[in-house]
């Protein structure tokens, strides 16, 4: 049942692939990536300000992902280049408990760790549940605020424009090909 005001988007149709990698359907409106860089994206519609709920799984310390929105569309003629629109354009919400900064090898970086607006704004506390066991993320974007709750906490918002657009895409991220992460249950109300 979805809840009042909130449209349900399907993840298992509808959605194409960018990148290398690839999202396959393990149930209805369950999908797991798998198979290297990319990003599963939504071309229907694109969204401007609005609350997007939606659930995920990590089932290993190092599976990475990332929630993407407000992106332009993407092609499917270069794989190697498709999705990078989406990182150079678009605000990621970063899906990493071991908060990887991919230029030093730190780990536990704020702006790497699961719930940051990668690279732009941190996640001040990790609030993921244990691998094995689903989150939900709540991601509320509202002109340039973009604001993240995990499991109910509140743990990044991006106060300022970063040059970023202010509408367009929603997408699923691809990581490397030893990374499975699970989705379900994407719900979004426009505001």
């Amino acid at each position: 049942m979805t809840e009042p005001g909130f449209e349900k988007i399907a993840l298992d149709t509808g959605w194409v692939m960018a990148g290398r990698g690839r999202f396959i359907v393990l149930a209805p409106d369950l999908v797991q990536s798998e198979g290297g860089t990319g990003l599963y994206w939504y071309p229907h519609r694109e969204f401007g300000d609005f609350v997007l709920r939606i659930e995920w799984m990590a089932t290993e310390k190092e599976d990475n992902s990332g929630v993407f929105i407000r992106f332009p569309p993407l092609g499917r003629d270069n794989p190697d280049q498709d999705w990078k629109l989406a990182v150079d354009q678009g605000l990621e919400v970063q899906i990493d408990d071991t908060g990887l900064d991919p230029r030093s090898g730190a780990l536990d970086q704020p702006l790497h760790r699961t719930g940051a607006i990668y690279g732009l704004a941190p996640a001040e506390v990790l609030a993921s549940n244990p691998l094995g066991e689903w989150n939900e993320f709540q991601i509320t974007a509202e002109g340039p605020v973009v604001t993240v709750m995990l499991n109910g906490i509140t743990v990044a918002q991006l106060t300022e424009d970063r040059g970023r657009p202010r509408s367009g895409h929603l997408g699923l991220q691809n990581h490397h090909p030893d990374s499975r992460v699970r989705f379900r249950n994407l719900r979004i109300k426009v505001i």
